[in-house]
C-alpha cells in the first residue's frame, strides 16, 4: 500500500464512525517516524540467542516492521541456549518479546511464501545456511545472513552464485567491519602506514571441551527432524544442539569458522584480499578430544600462505584479535583495542584523498548499513563474495588440520590442487530429501 492510499484508508475509517480524523504523526511518517507503507517488512528465521538479538536490532530501526517469525523450537521451559546452556529462546520466547499476533512458522519455506516480506534475517546453525539462503533469494528477499557463510566450500559457491543471479542484496553478519577499531586498522594498512605486511597472527577462542551426553526424549514442540535438516541423523540432547552444536562437525567447523569468520575477514579487508584467497594451507599443530560428543580440536594452529609471500597464522593459542607485522612496525586490533609499535601508527590521520573504506554512519551500524543498501541497492560491506572468500579460507584451514597435511589451493578456479581426498571435503552428502540445487 502506498503512503497516500494508507492515509486515505485511515481517513475513510474515521469518517465512517463519525469522529474527527486524527492521524498520528507516526502513521504519516512525520516527526522522524516512518509511515507503515514505507517500512521494509521483516521475516526472522532462527530465533536462538543470536536470532532474537538480531531481530531486536532490526525492529529498533524505524524503517523496519517485523511481520513473521520462524523457528523449529516451540517447546516450553529451559532449552539450554547460550554459552552457559541455561537460557530460554525459540519461537515461544520470540512471540513473548515481539508480539503473539505476529505470524509464526515452523518451516522457513512457509514464511518465504508470504509475498508481503521484503527482507530476511536468518540465524540458524551453519548446516542450514546454504539451503535457507538460496531459498530466500530465490523467493525475492534481501538477506542479512549470519556468519559463517556456509558449512562447506561447495555450498558457499552455490549460495554466492544464487545471490549474484538473483540481483538481491546480501549482507553477512561479520559485523566487525562496522566497528571503528577494525575499519581504522584496515585503512592504516591499506594506505601503507605499516609498510609492507608479510605476516599476520590471528587469535581465536578455543573449541568446547565436550561433556558426555545421553540420548533424551525430544520434547513436545521441538521439531528435531527439521532442526537436523540436511545433516546426518543422530540422537537428541538439548545441551548438544543449542550453542554446543559448534563442537560438532556435522553442523559446523567450530571456532575456526565461527570466530575465524570475523578475524580472517578483517585480515582480507586490510590486505585487499576480498576477492582472493590463500594458495597453500599448512597445519602446524592440532590436539583432538578423546571423549565426549565434540569432534572439534581442543587446540589448533594453521598457517595460510597468500600471494606476495604473506603468511597468516590462525591459532587458539594467540590472543584474541588480529596482529599485523609490517616493515614499519606492528599493529594489533581487537573488539576492545587498537594499538601499535611504534605507538604513533595507530593514531595516524587518514586523509579524505586516501583509500577510505565503507563509512560507519550510525548506531547498530551493521544492520543500519544493510537497510541502507536494501533501500538504495548498493553492495554491502560484507556482501556475498566477501563472505564466501573469508569462509573458504576458514574451511581450508579446517580441512588441513583434519587431514594433517598441507593443501594446495587455486584461488582463481577455487579448486584443490592434486589432492582428491581434500577436494572431496569441499562438499558433503545431504540427508534425503534435502539437496543442494544449483
Amino acid at each position: 500500500m502506498k503512503r497516500r492510499d494508507f492515509v486515505k484508508k485511515i481517513a475513510g475509517a474515521g469518517a465512517l464512525i463519525g469522529f474527527p480524523t486524527l492521524i498520528p504523526a507516526r502513521a504519516l511518517g512525520r516527526d522522524g517516524n516512518v509511515a507503515p507503507s514505507e517500512r521494509l517488512t521483516l521475516g526472522s528465521i532462527g530465533l536462538g540467542g543470536m536470532g532474537i538479538g538480531n531481530t531486536h536490532t532490526f525492529v529498533g530501526d524505524k524503517r523496519v516492521q517485523l511481520v513473521a517469525l520462524c523457528d523449529v523450537n516451540n517447546s516450553e521451559g529451559k532449552q539450554f541456549y547460550g554459552y552457559g546452556n541455561n537460557e530460554t529462546f525459540g519461537l515461544r520466547e520470540a512471540a513473548k518479546r515481539f508480539g503473539a499476533d505476529i505470524p509464526q512458522f515452523n518451516d522457513f519455506r512457509e514464511l518465504l511464501a508470504k509475498p508481503d516480506i521484503d527482507i530476511i534475517t536468518t540465524a540458524t546453525p551453519d548446516h542450514w545456511h546454504a539451503l535457507i539462503g538460496i531459498a530466500c533469494v530465490r523467493a525475492g528477499k534481501d538477506v542479512h545472513g549470519e556468519k559463517p557463510l556456509t558449512r562447506t566450500i561447495r555450498e558457499g559457491q552455490a549460495l554466492r552464485d544464487a545471490v549474484w543471479g538473483s540481483g538481491r542484496i546480501w549482507q553477512t553478519g561479520s559485523w566487525q567491519r562496522s566497528m571503528e577499531h577494525f575499519k581504522r586498522a584496515a585503512e592504516i594498512i591499506r594506505n601503507g602506514n605499516l609498510g609492507q605486511v608479510k605476516r599476520v597472527v590471528i587469535g581465536l577462542p578455543s573449541n568446547f571441551k565436550a561433556e558426555s551426553l545421553d540420548e533424551v526424549p525430544v520434547p513436545a514442540g521441538m521439531d528435531w527432524e527439521m532442526w537436523q535438516g540436511p545433516a546426518m541423523r543422530t540422537f537428541y540432547n538439548p545441551r548438544k544442539i543449542f550453542t554446543r552444536w559448534r563442537g560438532i562437525s556435522n553442523y559446523c567447523a567450530g571456532k575456526i569458522s565461527d570466530w575465524g569468520a570475523h578475524h580472517l575477514d578483517i585480515t582480507h579487508w586490510a590486505l585487499g584480499f576480498d576477492n582472493w584467497g590463500p594458495d597453500e594451507i599448512v597445519p602446524n599443530s592440532v590436539t583432538w578430544p578423546t571423549d565426549g560428543f565434540s569432534d572439534q580440536p581442543l587446540k589448533f594452529s594453521v598457517t595460510l600462505h597468500y600471494k606476495g609471500g604473506i603468511e597468516v597464522e590462525i591459532s587458539d593459542s594467540n590472543r584474541n584479535g588480529v596482529e599485523f607485522f609490517g616493515t614499519k612496525g606492528k599493529l594489533f586490533v581487537s573488539r576492545e583495542n587498537i594499538f601499535s609499535d611504534p605507538i604513533n601508527i595507530a593514531d595516524i590521520r587518514i586523509f579524505p584523498t586516501e583509500d577510505r573504506l565503507y563509512p560507519i554512519r550510525r548506531d547498530n551500524a551493521h544492520v543500519s548499513a544493510f537497510i541502507d543498501s536494501v533501500l538504495d541497492r548498493r553492495a554491502t560491506a560484507t556482501d556475498i563474495g566477501v563472505a564466501h572468500r573469508t569462509n573458504t579460507g576458514c574451511l581450508l584451514a579446517e580441512m588441513a588440520y583434519r587431514l594433517n597435511r598441507p593443501i594446495k589451493w587455486d584461488p582463481k578456479t577455487e579448486t584443490v590442487i592434486g589432492d582428491e581426498e581434500a577436494a572431496r571435503l569441499c562438499d558433503r552428502a545431504y540427508h534425503a530429501p534435502w539437496e543442494l540445487s544449483i
